[in-house]
């Protein structure tokens, strides 16, 4: 769910992409390096000016006609702390943080207290909760608060404050952060699970929301939970989570266990061994589970585009295909991050080929008439089924391989530094040949068009290549790799 609207987001591109560099950005640069009209920008512009003025007092955006835009600060603070006080100004953030932190708030106080009027107020909150059905949650006015599957609701809030602070700051005024840490830091040494920096924080954030739900009796004993967590994993949680459970009235113990279970089952069944891979495996298969099904489904077409690719039922990856799809169903995509985006382009462009594929399975499995509740997006799969694939299979090499007839007055070293630097500043599937040009040549490489009659197929570049050069070496060779897959 995306919280800041179309204005504000692109404001924060802006404001990202004017931190890159200390220096001036024509406004043309900024247009056409987001992708808006440069009259937008300007506009932009005008608004950040104003909100740094009000916000951030020694920090000021130039803007000149003939010159362009410069984000002056001082080095001591950071562009993410700029960025996550815009956040924490908008009107989103500002009515969810009312409804975690003063859940007994009215519209009416909450609107006059902010010197909105009755109208503006709203209609923001109509956009608000626009977004919030999408994944099954309202918000209500009198009192404020998001209702709907608790799980869901924890979410929300976990998302909220998460994608806004990223662990840089402890959000939660009521809460001990050092509490929490003493209670995670005993489960993890008495379950010997061994947790990143990140992964740490994040279920610090989780649990510190259960908390102030328990404190503000917001709690809603509704936690739909899909009927796929092996016996194994609930009991690992049983046995393990009783340092983070030790808070929970007995008549929510069973429920928060659930909650657990989904909060941290990725980490269990991401470390387990292969003889636990292989019972957990054994019983989603017995008992035919959704993500079972989905995963299935996917090597079976999976198995039709690449047939030399065997997978054993006891395979590691039927596991982490079960529990991608477990998380897929079981949270609303307010779990999955903002920049997951960002990264599944970076697979898709790393290896077209098999997103292209994938872009044919996954419409197929979570196709609407098979299954009617699928709380991620597509994006979420598309990513995820991706990163399991590159990292089990190198699926590089399933890519057209490129001929190309590299072809200079340099000597045989040269020639061989060259071929090296090709590979490796190039990170394509090439076959470079440097004694003759091959019958079916994609590109032939050369200082000069004297070497071919081929001048379609000839690429010129200087000695030693520019960057430029490289540049345009990667630009075309990318091109006749995708006409390759496409035609």
């Amino acid at each position: 769910m995306q919280l800041l609207d179309e204005k504000e987001l692109r404001e924060i591109d802006i404001i990202r992409l004017l931190g890159k560099e200390r220096k001036y950005w024509q406004i043309s640069e900024i247009a056409t390096t987001l992708n808006y009209s440069t009259s937008i920008i300007y506009n932009a512009l005008e608004d950040i000016k104003l909100y740094l003025a009000e916000n951030a007092p020694n920090t000021q955006l130039v803007v000149k006609k003939a010159t362009g835009a410069f984000l002056d600060k001082p080095d001591s603070i950071s562009l993410d702390a700029i960025i996550e006080k815009y956040k924490t100004t908008s009107m989103a953030y500002i009515i969810l943080d009312s409804t975690f932190n003063y859940p007994h708030l009215r519209a009416r106080q909450f609107y006059e207290q902010h010197l909105l009027t009755k109208s503006t107020f709203y209609l923001r909150l109509k956009y608000l909760e626009t977004n919030l059905h999408t994944v099954n949650l309202d918000i209500e006015t009198n009192p404020m608060r998001i209702t709907g599957p608790e799980i869901w609701v924890r979410e929300c809030y976990y998302n909220l404050y998460w994608l806004t602070y990223r662990g840089r700051t402890w959000p939660f005024r009521s809460i001990s952060r050092e509490v929490l840490v003493y209670q995670l830091e005993e489960f993890l040494r008495n379950s010997q699970i061994s947790m990143n920096t990140v992964e740490k924080e994040q279920l610090l954030y989780r649990l510190a929301v259960r908390y102030m739900r328990h404190a503000q009796k917001c709690y809603v004993s509704d936690m739909p939970l899909q009927n796929c967590v092996p016996p194994e994993v609930v009991a690992f949680i049983k046995k393990h989570g009783a340092t983070l459970m030790n808070s929970v009235p007995e008549q929510y113990r069973e429920l928060e266990e659930k909650y657990l279970t989904v909060s941290i089952s990725n980490l269990v069944y991401a470390k387990t061994s292969s003889l636990a891979a292989t019972k957990l495996i054994t019983w989603h298969r017995e008992e035919q589970t959704q993500p079972y099904k989905i995963a299935a489904a996917f090597l079976e077409e999976f198995a039709l585009k690449y047939p030399d690719i065997v997978i054993e039922e006891d395979d590691h990856l039927w596991l982490d295909l079960i529990n991608v799809n477990f998380y897929g169903l079981s949270l609303p995509h307010l779990y999955i991050y903002h920049d997951l985006r960002k990264q599944a382009d970076y697979f898709r462009v790393e290896n077209p080929a098999l997103w292209a594929n994938l872009e044919v399975i996954v419409p197929k499995l979570f196709n609407p008439k098979n299954l009617k509740q699928i709380a991620a997006p597509d994006i979420y799969f598309y990513y995820k089924y991706m990163v399991l694939i590159v990292e089990r299979f190198a699926m590089k090499k399933y890519e057209p391989r490129l001929q190309i007839a590299l072809v200079t007055s340099q000597d045989n070293a040269i020639l061989n530094k060259l071929k090296s630097q090709i590979l490796r500043k190039l990170e394509l599937n090439i076959e470079i040949n440097i004694k003759s040009i091959p019958k079916n040549v994609d590109l032939i490489v050369t200082e000069t068009t004297t070497v071919t009659t081929k001048l379609d197929l000839a690429f010129v570049w200087n000695f030693p290549p520019t960057q430029n050069d490289w540049v345009r070496l990667e630009e075309r060779l990318n091109g006749i790799r995708d006409r390759k897959l496409e035609g």
